[in-house]
């Protein structure tokens, strides 16, 4: 075996920050073929391969769509992209920013970038791609008519004509009926969308904006409907009956695999063994009338039919007679494909490779066929490159680099195989990063290698202006209820997200066949107990200013001056110094501006602002605005990381905006009150913040702590469902109200009546109760019980301001014991008077309300806040 050493690889490689002679890589390029940035590096080997052999003899392409993240028929995904060898992808209009959050506190727009991950981390899975519209996620809705008002449709046609036209499927599926019996309007909106879509999609008068960013008409071909909700109404079952030759497992199997990957959601699934169909409904197009078992049947999935859009018939013949060699060569040598013998496929690959370059050339000018191609032969390199035993990766010195440093980052080039390499170019990709002042060597030596590693060290300067680690789609401000990415190049738009900062373009001759590999720069490091972890390369501010809280309740009685804390982080090694500067709203008394100085080897400081409200302050919102001033930039947000386990990191940039909600407040006389953490539960915190004497209650304490000295115990959102102790410690809760406590219990999901835990009987209906119009009808149908009253007089204004929703998971049926103390109405729905339900249960109260407080308190709404103290203040005085 050889040994690693530069001196043993006289390679000549020519370093260019240039972009090499090789055509890029299409906006839409095919997910990559058993690598995984973040993992320890692999070609994908055998199974990689087979599945690029797969594309390679074939053409099929589904698009599927839907509204939000885990509405995707994963099972179909997975049969076309795993079980078919052919490309699949998934437009979801939202990125789910409305939902809940199961696993984290992440709400409202750091929800969606969560649950963005979590459809790239299931599409890693099932293999096909992800992409979405500009639609912000406003929550549930049953209304059709308030969707359109908030998401315009002409916008949501524009970007799913971006999507299908830089796609190109032959096949649409649309998970959802173009019918109230979608269920949501959000869901009903993207039925019409893909309807829309069907029939403009290759409509020459339709999107003409999109030409100019290259993207010309594509007729689909044929139109389905998932049979969910009328599975008497299929007419195509599918079988899931495939099984991975590699994995061992079913295409059933993997696509729920997939699905488990939406955690904050709760939709982690089994795997059972078994066939299951899957039934869809044809809408139009090909084949004209019900295929039994086939989606793409009426359809030519030959290779050939990439070029059917070429309308030279001379050119369009020859480009056929070429693609058809291609694909009978891939299906010949998948056929003859043997894991212990994987080299035997790379002379066939290579003559592929060469084969669809020729190709290439051959449409240029043809912009469809030509990017259809250019996806093949990508396809067709990473496979040919993994045969031959050729790895390529790029390693970081450090995880995160600010404008304006250097960054070292070494480049590896194995060749592990018995086909010669002639190492040509390494290029940067990557808007802000170039080489920083190398002598290099000429290209085109002519040296030749095999078994050998080459590695080099690249210093690599960035830009000042280079742009920071954001998502693209948070850049600006919303728009109403949709992103805007006015700013963003056209090629991103609609993707997940923006390209990796960097990275490393490895262009080279294997065998004689040139061929061009890109490689994520990443960094990489030893953990003692874990071993190798990968982590992205982030671009951060030199600065970032970090505020304890984001929102500050301020009760009018007992005004009093306060401390609010700043934490300075440098993300950069340079010594830095400046000014921080707080902008406070008219009336109210300015903090000095604070000179700071971070040295090299300190890189975060904390400050205490004092904060003082001005005479007389009235009640509503004010903003206090913190920045720091240094080296002629005024930095005003923090890029808080997303991370968990099952997805990419993702910033999500945070203003350094501190939001004051004064209230006209009374607070309970509470010596203590526990309280039991929901899911993405912030209430806790608000709740000191308030100097009530709050203690979370944690398993110990729940099983045999003495729950009598507290004046009252709340239970958040879904806690139910994320803490063991709190259903082991059920009976226990329950006694402690019997014997006089106040239990107060914010929403719950159907394992909550299920399990029996409330005092007297209760049920929730499938679908629950809610009512979604934060600005919907209310009725006091108790107008003089305590909850109304004490200590807090609840009116009209009480009930405006509210975001998002009222609440959900009402009580829909219930013991006559419990007392229903408010009525609910959207507008065209019934008044649900479940909202709100309370017992006298023996000495003592239990409170069960499905309105969203947990909403409300952290967006600080000032009638919710009243309407929560009152309930605080429930406990029967003995």
């Amino acid at each position: 075996m050889q040994t690693p050493k530069k001196a043993l690889l006289p390679l000549l490689l020519c370093l260019l920050a240039a972009s090499p002679a090789a055509a890029a890589p299409p906006a839409s390029a095919p997910p990559p073929l058993g690598r995984d940035s973040l993992t320890p590096a692999s070609s994908g080997g055998a199974p990689a391969v087979d599945r690029a052999l797969a594309r390679l003899s074939q053409h099929r392409r589904l698009l599927m769509v839907a509204a939000h993240p885990d509405d995707e028929d994963t099972r179909l995904l997975t049969l076309v992209s795993r079980g078919l060898g052919g490309e699949a992808a998934y437009l979801s209009l939202s990125r789910g920013d409305g939902g809940q959050n199961l696993i984290g506190p992440e709400v409202g727009p750091g929800l969606g970038l969560l649950r963005s991950r979590e459809l790239q981390a299931a599409r890693g899975i099932d293999g096909a791609r992800q992409y979405f519209t500009r639609a912000y996620d406003f929550g549930f809705t049953s209304s059709l008519d308030e969707t359109l008002r908030r998401w315009p449709q002409e916008a949501l046609i524009e970007d799913a004509l971006r999507v299908a036209r830089r796609f190109r499927p032959q096949v649409l599926v649309a998970v959802f009926p173009s019918s109230a019996q979608a269920g949501h309007g959000q869901h009903w909106v993207s039925a019409l969308t893909a309807d829309e879509l069907y029939r403009l999609a290759g409509d020459p008068a339709s999107g003409a904006g999109l030409r100019q960013e290259g993207l010309e008409p594509w007729p689909i071909e044929a139109f389905y409907r998932v049979a969910f909700f009328r599975p008497e109404e299929a007419t195509t079952r599918v079988p899931l009956t495939l099984v991975d030759p590699f994995l061992g497992r079913s295409m059933l199997q993997i696509a729920l695999e997939s699905r488990s990957q939406h955690r904050c959601q709760d939709m982690g699934q089994e795997q059972p063994l078994g066939d299951m169909d899957e039934l869809l409904q044809w809408q139009a197009g090909a084949p004209g009338a019900a295929p039994p078992d086939d989606v793409f049947a009426g359809i030519d999935t030959r290779l050939r039919a990439i070029a059917a859009s070429i309308a030279d018939k001379a050119l369009r013949e020859r480009a056929e007679a070429g693609l058809d060699q291609v694909a009978a060569l891939a299906a010949e040598t998948r056929s003859r494909l043997v894991p212990s013998a994987l080299g035997a496929a790379a002379p066939p690959l290579g003559r592929i490779v060469l084969r669809l370059r020729e190709l290439e050339a051959m449409v240029a000018a043809e912009s469809s066929a030509a990017a259809l191609i250019v996806e093949k032969r990508i396809i067709a390199e990473e496979a040919y490159a993994t045969a031959a035993g050729l790895q390529a990766e790029a390693l970081t010195d450090r995880e995160t680099v600010v404008p304006g440093e250097k960054l070292s980052v070494r480049s590896q080039l194995w060749n592990a195989g018995e086909l010669p390499l002639a190492a040509i170019e390494i290029g940067l990709a990557g808007p802000g990063f170039a080489l920083a002042g190398q002598a290099l060597p000429p290209a085109g030596s002519g040296f030749f290698a095999t078994k050998v590693t080459d590695e080099r060290q690249l210093e690599v300067a960035v830009a000042a202006d280079a742009p920071l680690s954001l998502p693209y789609f948070r850049r600006r401000p919303l728009d109403g209820d949709l992103y805007d990415w006015r700013d963003v190049p056209a090629e991103v738009r609609g993707e997940p997200f923006e390209p990796p900062p960097l990275r490393l373009r490895f262009s080279a001759e294997l065998g004689g066949v040139p061929i061009t590999l890109e490689r994520e720069a990443v960094y990489r490091y030893r953990d003692q107990a874990r071993g190798e972890v990968r982590r992205p390369l982030r671009v951060l501010p030199a600065l970032e200013v970090l505020l304890e809280r984001g929102l500050w309740l301020w009760p009018l009685e007992g005004q009093r001056e306060t401390k609010l804390h700043v934490e300075l982080r440098a993300n950069g090694g340079a010594p830095i110094a400046g000014e921080l500067q707080v902008a406070v709203p008219a009336g109210w008394p300015a903090p000095p501006p604070i000179p700071f100085e971070l040295p090299a080897n300190v890189r975060r400081r904390d400050f205490e602002l004092e904060l003082a409200p001005p005479p007389g302050l009235a009640a509503g919102r004010a903003t206090v605005e913190v920045a720091a001033v240094a080296a002629g930039q005024s930095f005003r947000q923090q890029l808080a990381l997303i991370d968990y386990s099952h997805i990419r990191p993702v910033a999500e940039p945070r203003p350094s905006r501190l939001e004051i909600s004064a209230i006209d407040l009374q607070l309970p006389r509470l010596r203590r009150l526990g309280y039991v953490r929901g899911a993405s539960d912030q209430i806790p915190e608000l709740l000191r913040e308030l100097a009530l004497p709050v203690e979370l209650l944690g398993a110990a304490t729940l099983a045999g702590g003495d729950l009598s000295v507290y004046d009252a115990i709340v239970i958040g959102p879904r806690a139910y469902e994320v803490d063991p102790a709190l259903v082991a410690a059920n009976g226990r809760l329950l006694d402690y109200a019997k014997a006089g406590g106040l239990v107060v219990v914010q929403y719950q999901q159907y394992q909550y009546v299920r399990g029996k835990y409330p005092p007297l009987p209760l049920e929730i209906k499938q679908p629950h109760d809610r009512v979604t119009d934060e600005n919907s009808a209310w009725r006091l149908l108790a107008p003089e019980h305590p909850a109304f009253g004490t200590p807090n007089r609840i009116g009209d204004a009480d009930w405006t301001g509210w975001v998002q929703e009222r609440g959900l998971y009402f009580g829909n049926s219930w013991d006559p014991a419990w007392q229903p103390l408010l009525a609910l109405k959207d507008p065209h729905g019934e008044e649900k008077n479940g909202a709100l339900l309370v017992a006298d249960y023996g000495k003592g109260r239990y409170v069960y309300t499905g309105l969203a407080f947990f909403r409300q308190l952290p967006a600080g709404v000032p009638g919710a806040w009243r309407l929560f103290m009152n309930l605080l203040a429930l406990r029967p005085q003995p």
